[in-house]
Formats: C-alpha cells, sequence, structure tokens
C-alpha cells in the first residue's frame, strides 16, 4: 500500500512537472513529427519479443534454465522492450495562464484520488489477490491446450503450433504428453539439434534418468551438431550417472571451451568438471588466463558474427497479387536454416509492395546470440495481424542465405493451407 501510495505520488508529481511550468510560461515550444516506419518496425519487434518472454517463462517453468539466467534474459527482455517501445510524440507550445496553472496543480491529484476510489480497484494493492488474479488455472491452461490440440489435427504440419503444444504441456509438467509434442515436432524439423535435446531433456524428466532413452536422443542431436552446448551437456551428464567421469569430464570441457571468460557459467562448469575429473583419477583443471581460452568454433551451423544485413526486394507473384489487400499486415522473418525463433522481423503493409528492404540495423530477437552460418528469410501476409501462421496467409521463403547476403528476391507466392 505504501510502497503504491508514494509511486502513485511521483507519477501525478512528473503529470504535474510536465503540465504546470509550461502553464507558467517556464516552457518553450516543441515540435516533432513521429516517425511511423519507426513506430512500426518497434511493434513488430514487441510482437516478437512477447513471443520470446512466453517462451522463456515455459523454459523456467519446465526446469530448463535456472533462476539466474531467468532473471538475466527477461532483463534483457525487458530492456530491449522499453528501447523498442520509445517513439516521438509532438510537443506544443502555450501562453503563460496562472490560473489554470494553481487549478491544475491542486486539481490533478483530488481527481486523480477520486476517479481511483470511485473506478479503481484497491483490491489490487494486495499483493496475494493480484497474484491470483494474474495467475491461469490448470483447467484454464488445459482448455488452451485443448484448442491449440483441435487447431492441430487439422494443420498437422504446423511447426510453430507443436512447438507451443509442447512448451505448453512443459508448463502443465505433463512430460508424456510433452515428449509426443517434441517427437511431432522432430519430424517436421528432423536436422534441429535443439529441438532434439529439448525432446531428450523432456524425456530424461519423464523417466527419471538420462540414462537409456533419452541418452540415444542425445547422441541424434550431436550427429546433427557435434558442438551442441545443451546436448553436450546432457550427454555429461549421463556418462556421470552411468559412472563414467572422465568421459562426463571430457564432454563438459568441449562446452567450457566455448564459455567466454569471466562469464559465471564459466566458475560453475569448471566445479562440475573438476568434480567429475576428481572421481575419475584425474587432475583438477588449471585456472586459464583469459588470452589462452580458444575462441568458439563456427561448426555445426554457428558462425562468428558479423551482423545481420541481409536486403532485397520483396514482391508478390501475379497469381496471388488480387489476393494481397492494402490493409493486410506483411511480415519479413529471418531465421536460421534449421528452423526455430524469429532472429529479427520487418513488418509493411500490402499497400507498400513491392519494395526494397534491408535487416541492416534492425534489432535482433535472439540479443548478442551468433547467427547460424546459414539463415531462411521468410514472408507471411498475415489476413489476421498476428504473427502465428493461419490458413489462408500469403507466404514465400529464401533459404540458405548468408547474414550479408544483398539483392535477395523474396517473392509471396503460396497460401498456407
Amino acid at each position: 500500500m505504501i510502497t503504491f501510495l508514494i509511486v502513485a505520488g511521483l507519477l501525478v508529481a512528473g503529470a504535474l512537472l510536465m503540465v504546470v511550468p509550461p502553464l507558467l510560461g517556464r516552457g518553450r515550444a516543441v515540435s516533432s513529427a513521429p516517425a511511423v516506419a519507426d513506430a512500426e518496425q518497434a511493434a513488430t519487434a514487441m510482437l516478437v519479443l512477447r513471443e520470446q518472454l512466453a517462451d522463456l517463462d515455459a523454459e523456467r517453468a519446465a526446469g530448463g534454465i535456472d533462476d539466474a539466467a531467468y532473471a538475466r534474459s527477461r532483463d534483457e527482455l525487458e530492456r530491449r522492450a522499453l528501447d523498442e517501445g520509445k517513439v516521438m510524440a509532438p510537443g506544443g507550445s502555450v501562453r503563460p495562464a496562472r490560473g489554470w496553472a494553481v487549478l491544475v496543480g491542486l486539481g490533478v491529484p483530488v481527481m486523480a484520488a477520486l476517479i481511483y476510489l470511485g473506478v479503481g480497484t484497491p483490491d489490487a494493492l494486495d499483493p496475494q489477490k493480484l497474484a491470483r488474479q494474474q495467475t491461469f488455472s490448470p483447467t484454464q491452461i488445459r482448455e488452451m491446450v485443448g484448442t491449440l490440440e483441435a487447431r492441430l489435427a487439422k494443420e498437422p504440419d504446423n511447426v510453430e503450433g507443436w512447438a507451443m503444444l509442447a512448451r505448453s504441456w512443459l508448463v502443465l509438467e505433463d512430460y508424456p504428453e510433452a515428449a509426443k509434442a517434441y517427437a511431432r515436432l522432430a519430424e517436421l524439423i528432423p536436422d534441429n539439434a535443439d529441438v532434439v535435446a529439448d525432446w531428450a531433456d523432456v524425456v530424461a524428466t519423464k523417466n527419471g534418468s538420462i540414462v537409456g532413452e533419452a541418452e540415444a536422443l542425445v547422441a541424434r542431436a550431436l550427429e546433427i551438431d557435434p558442438n551442441h552446448v545443451k546436448s553436450l551437456a546432457l550427454a555429461g551428464t549421463a556418462a556421470y550417472q552411468r559412472g563414467d567421469y572422465a568421459a562426463a569430464a571430457g564432454l563438459w570441457e568441449r562446452i567450457l571451451a566455448r564459455v567466454p571468460p569471466g562469464q559465471e557459467v564459466e566458475g560453475q562448469l569448471r566445479a562440475s568438471i573438476n568434480d567429475a575429473r576428481g572421481k575419475a583419477g584425474l587432475p583438477a583443471l588449471a585456472a586459464a588466463p583469459a588470452q589462452q581460452m580458444p575462441p568458439p568454433v563456427a561448426s555445426g551451423g554457428n558462425a562468428v558474427d558479423g551482423g545481420l544485413k541481409i536486403a532485397g526486394r520483396l514482391d508478390v507473384a501475379p497469381a496471388l497479387r488480387e489476393q494481397l489487400l492494402a490493409d493486410d499486415t506483411v511480415f519479413v522473418f529471418v531465421r536460421g536454416g534449421a528452423g526455430g525463433p524469429p532472429i529479427a522481423a520487418l513488418r509493411f503493409k500490402g499497400s507498400e509492395l513491392p519494395l526494397d528492404f534491408t535487416f541492416d540495423g534492425v534489432p535482433r530477437m535472439s540479443g548478442n546470440a551468433p547467427l547460424p552460418e546459414k539463415l531462411a528469410l521468410a514472408v507471411r501476409v498475415s489476413k489476421s495481424g498476428g504473427v502465428m501462421a493461419k490458413t489462408g496467409d500469403l507466404e514465400g521463403r529464401v533459404d540458405g542465405l548468408a547474414a550479408d547476403a544483398s539483392g535477395v528476391a523474396l517473392t509471396i507466392e503460396t497460401v498456407h493451407e
């Protein structure tokens, strides 16, 4: 209650500081024009950031990341959301009006208090009540999952839908159903090490051990990407559970070679390695100087990040030109060549096509994660305005692109079924 009142008082004071000085003649006219293109780009980024935040919450609920990593990732998403939300607003100028200044200075706080008491929700000041209001019950989540399952019955090849279903079952801690969803997802994108590793993690949780079925899936993920970090971690855990401590240490050391010096995870990983080495009768690792740490290796689809600069021209095939309406929302996504969440996105209106586009300078949804060696560029004309694909949407795709590819011809040429 006290905290709320303090914050509310500060907000009211801040509002008065912006209103009263100009009324007293102490302000000066300000004028600016809103940057429409920037605002649309910010809105696009916000849509994808919300999707990533939901993925992050689901991964934490499933135990895929610890609290510290979750907090860091959420802070980064919130910071980027705030950056994207900054939009210029037009200002104005007024003549001194001291009477109005006094009236506003006294009336705004009183009116704010009266309005809140009349139409506000005082119960929202109670954290326990607020938490109960903001939390979905398991029954509600299951109803949403049921709706998603019904949709996937009609759209069995919807990759994003199956990924969402798998994460939903993880939130509900129904690991057998989550494993089934990941199995289907792995059928749709069989060469994605992230999907197979997540599948293995779920199976290990379901069985209570990574040895056996889950370990076989980990081996499959490492065949796709021998340097896949999560797969190496799971494989090391399996070796440790079997009592093969030397193998566990070796697998974890391959992860350590890819961790930049000075990060918190480096110390935790080194401690686990030394524990395994000690049980294997091997000497502990010496603390290596930062300059002796090997740089990340570009293998298994990972590449040193040189910046995302894909550029080209977007057009629609003549056969679909009449289906593209002026108010349709057009999304252009960059993804990894093997699939996964969007790395960056642009948004346009149907009336703007054909047009030239570039991702040079566009904020990435994946933060500072290294870019894959090969990228895919996809376009979706969303009839609903949402980022999820639906029947009737128009699509197009170009694969095998480098991060600095230019002159790319991206054409809207298919209808999503």
